[in-house]
């Protein structure tokens, strides 16, 4: 209902005339200053994406149109007055969780400031310092059948990028001869990365790992340790670290409330 409501406010807009504007106007009085600035804060919020285009005059013309229609809308359900209806109060009820929602995520995820944000990224570094990184290739196969086609001839002494390139069913890697790169194992899956770990330089797995892509037989390219000499600087990801640390927040929080109320599913 909400998003069926914003899409009428912005097709509104879109049909509004060419001449630009820097406010909006209800019955010849300008709406309040501060009710604009808010929402547009929101609107930046939501929408970071669309909101990269408010330095477009049209585009800012038709965020404030929206604005306008909101405060009409307002102002006529006023007249009628709605918010007496038994209609009104069930309707309330429905959203009231979400606007709850997102008032208690707000205060939850709080200011993060400079000095929290450094602190996080030297936390970060440290641990990127001591994570070790992982050179791997693989062979992914359909069955176990050609699994063992593929390990007799690697016993024979064929070349594991040779087979890749023959037998692999991974596209990507395939064409470099199942090279997969550097990785700290945690974008593979569990039994993958458990398999990979277990090798060392220079071994493949003598027996296919299974998983849900299929049968892997997995070799050990090189093994080192850091990669804080990979991150970007700080200036570069301080924003993006301040937005993670206000999402741990809000999902400690979270979790933390439905501990509190005993939230379970029987």
């Amino acid at each position: 209902m909400k998003k069926a409501i914003g899409l009428l406010l912005l097709s509104t807009a879109i049909i509004a005339g060419n001449s630009f504007a820097e406010t909006v106007y209800i019955n010849g009085k300008p709406v309040d200053s501060k009710v604009i600035d808010q929402t547009l804060n929101q609107f930046k919020k939501s929408s970071p994406m669309a909101a990269s285009q408010m330095s477009n005059p049209q585009f800012k013309k038709q965020i404030l149109q929206s604005i306008g229609m909101q405060q009409a809308i307002l102002m006529e359900g006023n007249k009628e007055g709605l918010d007496k209806t038994a209609e009104y109060q069930e309707k309330l009820q429905e959203v009231k969780p979400i606007l709850y929602a997102q008032i208690l995520q707000e205060k939850s995820s709080g200011t993060v400031t400079d000095a929290v944000a450094q602190a996080k990224y030297d936390q970060m570094k440290a641990q990127a310092a001591n994570q070790k990184q992982y050179d791997v290739s693989h062979i992914l196969v359909k069955d176990q059948a050609t699994a063992d086609i593929v390990l007799a001839q690697l016993k024979k002494g064929v070349k594991f990028s040779d087979l890749a390139k023959k037998y692999s069913m991974d596209p990507g890697s395939k064409v470099k001869g199942g090279d997969l790169g550097w990785s700290d194992g945690s974008s593979y899956v569990p039994e993958f990365t458990k398999a990979a770990q277990g090798l060392k330089k220079g071994q493949y797995t003598v027996v296919a790992v299974k998983t849900q892509f299929g049968y892997h037989i997995i070799k050990l390219n090189d093994v080192k340790t850091g990669s804080a000499n990979q991150m970007q600087p700080f200036a570069k990801m301080k924003d993006q670290i301040k937005q993670e640390i206000q999402t741990d927040n809000a999902k400690s929080f979270f979790e933390n409330l439905k501990a509190k109320y005993k939230v379970e599913v029987k």
